[in-house]
């Protein structure tokens, strides 16, 4: 009898809530029978996609853009999903904007912006970002993004996190993809296939798929896919866990455009429970930025001001950021500049906060070990330890009293800016030391950041 009631009351249950959902249909009489569907699915799931779609016509560079919003439980971990992915597309839609202006020979573009949720289960959503530019009504290209995220906070789940069970992933990966452009006879440049932990993936059935946007290991604009069964890997893939966050990141997108410069100022809004620190942090990250532009823009005034109109190409100065960490009492953000100001290349600088969320202190890298210690000894010898063992030709000394770093996962990454002990090719040369090689020497105030 206990069960028939059961029965009777999940069927009610379920009668109501399609009745909601087709009413719900009803006031939207316009949608399609595959946007029927997908919402009839969306019905019974925790986690819901809304499109939130819009179209830009700016001077005939065209977007369409559909982009996904996430309603879910948790609202916190709602935002900050919803945050992460606003940002990178907006920031492809401004860049694409930047190249229009900055171009003397434009040639028109239209491109469709759609999402695909690739996997969901009750800990992890995985959704792919579509861009498909199109040249005179023709696709030119596409460029996929992918994006894991751990639905129990809200934080993004890269490749080394994904498959943290086995150590050996990168091998077996590259391995695994060689040998299966070798069978099909697929025509890449095997020697840019690199395994790492930003390597684009998505979820499939049978396990993941690595795949790589036009350019990234041919001189093609195709993408190239490699479905990787679980079967190839030594462990099983477990539970993916990772640490709640310690604040929200909101964008402010600051754009300049005139004669001398044009800048995409991306500034990263730190939101915590505690004002003040969340005040101090904010004021610190954006006077500098703003700083930093500020003087760029001089330059660019007085090496310009006596050049005939017609000759003018304004400088580039634009301003993004990454997250390194948000978790275990750290926020470590890496802001990255690039400038441009003619000739063969433009210069790159990193510059990172790395913040200590218990009191807003901003860390300098002495701060993270005990007093006395000989912490420059020991970052040196492992440096230079991992750059024998690469056959790197830097020429590293030492790490400076304000050696620039930031903080990821379990690692200490030590960076040097262009041309500091490489030449440009060298790009901006990263150390990323394991925290359980510097534990002797670590403040123990600070220990417990490194999870």
């Amino acid at each position: 009898m206990v069960n028939i009631k059961k029965i009777i009351s999940l069927i009610i249950i379920t009668i109501v809530s399609i009745s909601a959902i087709f009413i719900n249909l009803k006031l939207n009489e316009n949608m399609s029978i595959n946007e029927i569907k997908t919402s009839i699915i969306q019905g019974f799931k925790t986690v819901k996609i809304i499109a939130d779609k819009s179209s830009i016509d700016y001077g005939g560079l065209k977007f369409n853009v559909n982009m996904p919003v996430v309603d879910y439980e948790d609202k916190d971990i709602e935002r900050y999903i919803n945050t992460y992915i606003r940002k990178n597309i907006n920031e492809f839609i401004n860049l694409k904007k930047q190249k229009k202006d900055v171009s003397k020979n434009y040639r028109g573009e239209k491109i469709d912006i759609n999402y695909h949720v690739v996997f969901e289960d009750k800990n992890v959503l995985n959704i792919l970002i579509y861009k498909d530019v199109y040249i005179k009504n023709k696709k030119y290209e596409r460029i996929k993004d992918s994006y894991v995220f751990d639905l129990k906070t809200g934080q993004r789940i890269y490749l080394d996190n994904f498959l943290k069970n086995n150590q050996d992933y990168k091998d077996t990966i590259e391995n695994y993809i060689i040998n299966d452009a070798n069978k099909k006879n697929i025509k890449i440049d095997k020697n840019k296939i690199k395994i790492d932990k930003y390597t684009n993936y998505y979820i499939t059935n049978e396990g993941i798929c690595v795949y790589f946007n036009p350019y990234q290991i041919s001189n093609r604009k195709n993408i190239y896919d490699f479905k990787i069964p679980v079967t190839v890997f030594n462990n099983k893939i477990k539970d993916i866990n990772t640490n709640p966050i310690v604040a929200q990141i909101d964008t402010q997108t600051i754009t300049k455009n005139n004669e001398y410069i044009n800048s995409i100022i991306n500034v990263p809004i730190v939101i915590t429970e505690n004002k003040n620190i969340e005040k101090n942090i904010n004021e610190l990250i954006k006077n500098d930025i703003m700083n930093g532009y500020f003087e760029v823009e001089e330059e660019a005034k007085d090496f310009l001001k006596n050049t005939p109109k017609e000759y003018i190409t304004p400088y580039i100065y634009n301003v993004d950021f990454d997250v390194k960490k948000n978790s275990d009492s750290m926020l470590s953000i890496l802001i990255k500049i690039y400038q441009y100001s003619g000739g063969a290349h433009g210069y790159y600088e990193n510059r990172s906060y790395n913040i200590f969320i218990e009191n807003g202190q901003n860390l300098n890298l002495k701060d993270l070990f005990k007093e006395n210690s000989d912490y420059k000894k020991v970052i040196n010898g492992l440096i230079r330890d991992e750059i024998k063992e690469n056959k790197q030709e830097y020429s590293f000394k030492s790490i400076s009293e304000n050696q620039k770093f930031y903080i990821q996962d379990d690692k200490l990454v030590i960076y040097f800016d262009l041309y500091e002990i490489a030449p440009f090719a060298g790009g901006i040369p990263e150390f990323r030391i394991s925290a359980d090689k510097i534990n002797h020497i670590l403040n123990e105030k600070y220990i417990n950041i490194f999870k």
